[in-house]
């Protein structure tokens, strides 16, 4: 599998969590926790939650039920909501920071998606581009005559992290096909002729311009060989080992 990112690469993360599972996430925000920008924060603690899960001998198994997985997306994110939310010096009058995070978890042959924000996640499959995630932001228009105009202030988040002591966010599952790609942006796009814009980035590898500073990972699915998955690997036998199995056959054999 080969990850690529265009833009800012600390907003956002990749690891691999075991044998075909693998984690990738984009973070986009505003203000800083203990001097450190949320985005960097935010990644960090998810990155070290993430690897401290795939160290539980049961992970294997967890990722076997996807409404487990989904609990247990739901149970990270509501602690690092906490740790973020503790760490920064927001109040419910006044809030200083707050985090867009779209996590992607590919375990197998199954995907699983945790959203909050307007940070994005897009699913390429067959020449059509499908958006995965909703748009938890809304910006102001402006009045200007008879016409509006779009407010020069940045999208006001209905759902971000580190902003409030509870969080809700958005948890589904699909199933990922070899030959599709997961694009993941810290921004969500504008509309069609971005989707068309980001089809031809996958098909010639060229950055459109109109992404401009944009963040943006594209995340191919490869096959994975399932009837190898769980074939232990046996070693050769020798000769002799060989004639004292059939020796031991027929003596067994000849008891009975």
């Amino acid at each position: 599998m080969e990850l690529t990112i265009s833009g800012e690469r600390r907003r956002c993360m990749a690891e691999t969590l075991g044998s075909g599972v693998r984690a990738f996430a984009v973070c986009d925000g505003f203000g800083s926790v203990d001097g450190v920008r949320i985005e960097e924060a935010a990644l960090t603690q998810l990155h070290a939650a993430l690897l401290a899960k795939s160290r539980n001998p049961r992970f294997a198994a967890q990722l076997e039920r996807p409404k487990v997985v989904t609990q247990l997306l739901v149970s990270l994110f509501s602690r690092l909501n906490t740790q973020l939310y503790l760490r920064s010096a927001s109040h419910e009058d006044y809030v200083t920071c707050g985090a867009s995070l779209t996590l992607i978890l590919l375990a197998r042959e199954r995907a699983y998606l945790a959203h909050l924000g307007n940070t994005a996640a897009y699913l390429s499959r067959g020449g059509y581009m499908i958006s995965l995630t909703k748009d938890d932001s809304y910006t102001f228009d402006v009045p200007v005559g008879r016409a509006v105009a779009v407010s020069a202030h940045p999208p006001i988040l209905t759902r971000a992290l580190g902003s409030a002591p509870h969080v809700e966010l958005s948890v589904c599952s699909f199933r990922a096909s070899a030959g599709d790609s997961i694009v993941l942006s810290n921004k969500r796009l504008a509309g069609f002729e971005d989707r068309r814009a980001l089809s031809a980035w996958l098909l010639h590898g060229q950055t459109p311009m109109e992404f401009g500073d944009r963040t943006m990972a594209v995340i191919p699915v490869s096959p994975i060989d399932h009837a190898d998955a769980h074939i232990p690997h046996l070693p050769a036998l020798t000769v002799g080992q060989i004639v004292a199995g059939v020796v031991f056959a027929l003596g067994i054999l000849l008891i009975s």
